[in-house]
């Protein structure tokens, strides 16, 4: 991209004369995804503003967590950039091109070198403040098409000041769902790497995990609370073509 400004300024009414390509659509509690053409490159809109009653509030917090976050990250490789709020219901910003982290991936499989720049992208993340808290779901670890890290989805973010002690306290506490996450990635991508403290750390993780309800349970109450059967939810998600971010 080459200005923030102009992607920044954009409005709903200019997105609606800019060519799209609908990315993602349907289910009423999450963020559709749409990729607009603008004359410095594409850019990527979440937005909720298609969706109805409390979701579209949700959207609203949500959205204006991962602007903030993504403000806090400027500059910071591996995260997209923050390209403005087209109204409060969406958030814009760069488009990565690349593909989700997978096991599978014959690339990543023993890639050492990819979980270090893991490391080292949260190791920046947690210096501005910034904690991820659901680095363990795959769909939010993508691989960019120079092979490095590339971290989305910072609704669920938290941000504090790294300037004052209490802020740094923090990301060092809530930060721990963060390095679990990394060493979640580690024991998939590169088992023979571990270290027995972090056999125990990874252990220790698959325990607090428990406490957070199943993402599946999760995504088959919020189904329900919308009024969408859950295959039907399902079928919605699946039966598109995501390509992915």
């Amino acid at each position: 991209m080459g200005s923030d400004q102009h992607p920044a300024g954009l409005t709903r009414a200019d997105l609606r004369r800019l060519p799209v390509q609908p990315l993602r659509t349907g289910a009423s509690y999450k963020a559709d995804l749409f990729l607009y053409e603008t004359d410095d490159g594409p850019v990527l809109v979440k937005d909720y503003g298609a969706k109805t009653g409390v979701w579209r509030l949700l959207g609203a917090i949500g959205t204006r967590h991962e602007a903030r976050a993504l403000q806090a990250l400027a500059g910071v490789d591996g995260v997209p950039r923050f390209l403005g709020r087209p109204d409060r219901y969406s958030v814009a910003m760069s488009f990565v091109p690349g593909r989700r982290a997978r096991k599978s991936d014959p690339e990543l499989r023993g890639n050492e070198a990819f979980v270090r720049d893991l490391e080292r992208l949260v190791r920046q993340m947690h210096a501005r403040g910034v904690v991820h808290l659901d680095l363990k779901h795959r769909s939010n670890l993508h691989v960019s098409d120079q092979g490095t890290p590339v971290v989305l989805d910072f609704e669920s973010a938290w941000c504090f000041n790294p300037s004052r002690l209490l802020g740094r306290f923090l990301v060092r506490v809530w930060g721990i769902f963060d390095r679990l996450g990394v060493l979640k990635w580690k024991r998939r991508l590169c088992p023979q790497a571990f270290s027995a403290f972090q056999m125990r750390m990874a252990t220790g993780m698959h325990r607090l995990r428990k406490l957070w309800l199943p993402r599946k349970l999760m995504d088959g109450l919020l189904a329900i609370a919308a009024h969408r059967p859950r295959g039907d939810a399902a079928a919605c998600e699946e039966g598109k073509k995501v390509p992915d971010l």
